[in-house]
């Protein structure tokens, strides 16, 4: 059969580490669009590789992190490719087109391909160690001894399993359909598959010089034998501590010194950048961390807070390793003698057991680690306790340099990327238009999105197709020319406006014609425009909001007079006191004369210092939402003292207060004033769509499916559903958990339309009644039912083993996100945690309870909700 092909696949990669057991295209439901989905950005083949041969692919030279971009992705796949000639002896003939795999064109040649490098020698002598597929694997009838599982797939053919070719006439092509697929199907996010893959030598590294060797030698510390759960997070903590300082030391000692002679001072400036500098930090930090485990004076918590400024400088070793690993290699290779040297340094400090690369590597590891032993001593002290106070602030700080950490280094990613796309347009520097001589494609912020459009120049009226690529100022058109691009045209982003457009047939978009969903850039002073059509309206709608996120980013709508801003040395916003976040344009700085006002853009407007207190103050309740009908930037003026609330047409707002002609609302975290004439409720846009999108609505559900369904859920878990008990059949019912148990609510709709709990309170729809009962207790109408609706049933239940609830997190700060996979939080909201893989990193995934958005947001700006 046609499915033995990527299911032979599908056991192959499991076997090969790539792909975890319980991946979904190894269920016995799924499809090979699911395994094509895995594989299309091309990070985990090229893992691949490196499993088969190690080192065949420098992981310097493909993104590991993609991000849906295609670019990216392109990279990854024909490094891939040339990787599987280069190294494993595959013929042009062997080998796939790119976009086989990215838009999945041709899945069966991607499958050629891969069962090719399968039977390569490297690859054989690499899979012949592996373990024997699970009992699912082997019920395939072709799978009759390990040593066919050694040989690649699929098997090979013996005289009791005649060879079969796939054949039109008498089975269903299964991969017909994969390109439509891939158009409806944006790239998965394998942010848990690369965690499976990613079981590196950093982890192994670390934990053998500081954890492991701390419970080897628990016997000598300083700190009297652990009772209570609290005392081995407190031993931990300390242990390790002391345990980092004696790998940096050893560091000193067995390279820094002795290599003195051997490597040039300039060479040992990049290799070992603040090295040293580190271990006397260190030194001081560990000395008054075990002073405060010991006696409790200073408090552990305070103590982090004092050093928190002094390990800044992680933001200069994370940015200048790879320029250390890169000199590290070059030296080696140009210098025997410097290279017998090394191995010897390497032999005399650990026996050879890690390299020097690699120990360059543990501060990273460590300095991501403190949050992670301050958050689980938290946990393990109890509310109740002495320090609650300064471990928690401790924490808050420690999470501040973690995200900062983090940033960087994903900020010096994003420049190696902007670098590489500059290299790839051919003649960018001499189009641009009146920049100076300098200016880089940096200057213009971080890449939001890229990929194909058909655009049409409204000034001459034909259509071509465009590589786009679009950042934060600017936009840049190009013509893809193999895997270089030819620069065309570049729309400034200040200077226009985007506006959707409907298209133009219904029937052809019914019949999903590609190339018909279309918006228009047009300048603002009406002096040219651009029609944009991309294939899908799905495909529309991610590029219209990537362009508004872009203009928001450039031009925020709460503040004309702040400008995107790129600060030389850490910097702390002057409203909250968080560091503003990577190297290059890290925030926003006021431009009124004599201001000196740094900030995050989530912090854009606010007074100095407003976001200082350790416990904000309680948002507003909300009554409902509105959007803008066109721009206002506070004029006219609001009066008697209150603030404008700035925003652009088709924002959607927040409404606070709408007793008069003046509405009061909240947009981005800030709050203010505007015209009641501007802005339509939203009510009847919503009311269209709830039963397909919302993620509180199941549909017809009888009382005791919903008992079932709600019984394990945590307290405030709701859905409204379509009776289906006698007496009240097609009715609307609310059905939610609360104080272990589930209650049922009839929703009543009255003879004018109106949807109503109790008759006291009346709604318009749906969406408005949850919106009002998510703000405002069930008990002003039900005594017995205490409680908010707290969090949409289907963003509990989720969509299989993938969108699992980890738990809830709310909002204790104001975040505004700067990319369309992020979630922008206004204090007070709350999110259902999909994945805690990014810990490390200092993000979360999940999905927002409200608007059921899925993305990441920073763990610095939520408190993890109590079980209950």
């Amino acid at each position: 059969m046609a499915t033995d092909e990527w299911r032979h696949c599908t056991d192959w990669l499991v076997r090969c580490n790539i792909l975890p057991d319980e991946h979904k295209a190894t269920q016995p439901d799924a499809s090979a669009f699911d395994l094509a989905q895995a594989l299309r950005d091309g990070v985990l083949i090229c893992h691949l590789l490196n499993n088969l041969s190690p080192n065949s692919v420098d992981v310097k030279d493909f993104s590991q992190r993609p991000q849906l971009s295609q670019f990216l992705c392109l990279k990854n796949i024909r490094i891939f490719l040339q990787t599987c000639q280069s190294v494993f002896g595959l013929s042009t003939a062997d080998l796939f087109d790119p976009f086989d795999l990215f838009e999945v064109k041709d899945f069966r040649k991607v499958l050629t391909t891969l069962s090719k490098l399968s039977k390569t020698p490297l690859a054989r002598r690499k899979s012949s160690g592996f373990k024997a597929p699970s009992s699912r694997s082997c019920d395939h009838e072709y799978y009759n001894s390990l040593e066919d599982l050694a040989n690649g797939f699929p098997p090979e053919q013996t005289a009791h399993r005649p060879s079969r070719r796939f054949n039109p006439d008498d089975e269903e092509d299964i991969y017909g359909n994969l390109p439509d697929l891939a158009l409806r199907h944006d790239l998965d996010d394998n942010e848990e598959i690369y965690d499976h893959v990613y079981q590196e030598d950093d982890d192994e590294i670390y934990e053998d010089l500081c954890t492991r060797r701390h419970r080897r030698e628990s016997s000598v510390s300083e700190l009297p034998p652990p009772v209570t759960k609290r005392d081995y997070c407190v031993k931990e903590l300390h242990d390790t501590e002391k345990n980092y300082v004696d790998a940096l030391r050893m560091v000193q000692q067995h390279f820094i010194k002795p290599l003195k002679d051997i490597i040039s001072s300039a060479d040992r400036e990049v290799i070992f950048a603040h090295i040293e500098k580190l271990l006397e930090i260190h030194k001081k930090f560990q000395s008054e961390l075990q002073e405060a485990c010991i006696s409790g004076n200073p408090k552990i918590g305070d103590v982090f807070v004092k050093y928190k400024k002094s390990l800044l400088v992680y933001g200069n070793y994370c940015s200048d390793m790879p320029k250390a690993q890169e000199r590290l290699e070059d030296v080696i290779k140009k210098n025997d003698q410097i290279r017998c040297q090394i191995e010897v340094c390497e032999k005399k400090a650990n026996e050879g057991k890690f390299k020097l690369r690699d120990l360059l590597h543990v501060p990273m590891q460590r300095v991501l680690k403190y949050h992670l032993l301050l958050r689980e001593l938290i946990k393990q002290s109890g509310k109740q306790a002495d320090d609650k106070d300064t471990l928690e602030m401790g924490l808050e700080a420690m999470m501040d340099l973690s995200l900062y950490v983090n940033e960087v280094k994903r900020d010096n990613e994003t420049l190696q990327l902007i670098n590489e796309i500059q290299n790839s347009i051919g003649d960018l520097q001499m189009y641009l238009p009146k920049t100076p001589a300098n200016t880089t494609l940096k200057d213009y912020g971080r890449l939001q999105k890229d990929g194909e459009l058909k655009v049409k120049n409204h000034t001459d009226n034909k259509i071509r197709i465009r590589y786009i690529f679009l950042f934060d100022k600017v936009m840049l058109m190009c013509k893809a020319r193999g895997e270089s691009y030819s620069f065309k045209e570049a729309i400034i982003l200040a200077v226009y406006k985007v506006h959707d457009q409907q298209p133009a047939n219904r029937e052809t978009q019914r019949r999903g014609e590609k190339w018909n969903s279309s918006f228009i850039m047009a300048k603002k002073d009406g002096s040219n425009a651009f029609s944009f059509f991309a294939k899908t309206e799905d495909m529309k709608a991610k590029w219209i909001d990537a362009i508004r996120l872009a203009l928001e980013n450039a031009s925020p709508p709460q503040g004309i007079n702040y400008v995107m801003h790129t600060f030389e040395e850490p910097t702390e916003c002057t409203v909250c006191g968080k560091l503003l976040r990577g190297v290059f344009f890290q925030g926003y700085k006021c431009t009124d004369p004599g201001s000196d006002i740094s900030v995050h853009k989530e912090c854009i407007g606010k007074p100095p210092n407003a976001g200082n207190s350790r416990v904000p103050p309680i948002p507003a309740r909300a009554i409902g939402q509105v959007r803008a009908l066109c721009d206002y930037n506070g004029n006219p003026n609001p009066g008697a003292g209150r603030p404008p609330l700035c925003f652009r047409k088709d924002d959607v707002i927040k409404l606070l207060n709408n007793d008069a002609q003046w509405w009061k609302g909240q947009l981005n975290g800030e709050e203010g004033w505007f015209p009641s004439q501007l802005v339509q409720e939203e009510t009847q846009r919503k009311n269209k769509t709830y039963e397909g999108n919302a993620v509180w609505f199941v549909g017809p559900m009888d009382r005791d499916t919903a008992n079932r369904r709600l019984t394990n859920m945590p307290n405030g878990t709701f859905l409204i559903r379509v009776s289906e008990n006698p007496g009240r059949k097609g009715e609307l019912s609310l059905s939610i958990r609360y104080d272990n148990q589930v209650r049922h609510i009839r929703v009543e709709k009255n003879t004018e339309g109106l949807f109503y709990l109790a008759d006291t309170k009346f709604f318009s729809s749906l969406p408005e009644l949850v919106e009002f009962y998510q703000d405002n207790s069930l008990a002003d109408s039900f005594p017995g039912v205490d409680t908010t609706l707290k969090f949409p049933f289907k963003s509990q239940a989720g969509g299989g083993a993938n969108s699992r609830i980890l738990g809830y997190a709310e909002a204790v700060y104001d975040y505004a996100a700067t990319a369309t996979s992020q979630l922008s939080l206004c204090r007070g909201d709350k999110v259902a945690i999909l994945s805690k893989t990014g810990s490390d990193k200092g993000w979360w995934k999940g999905e927002h309870c409200v608007t059921g958005k899925n993305g990441y947001f920073p763990l610095a700006y939520v408190r993890e909700m109590d079980d209950d």
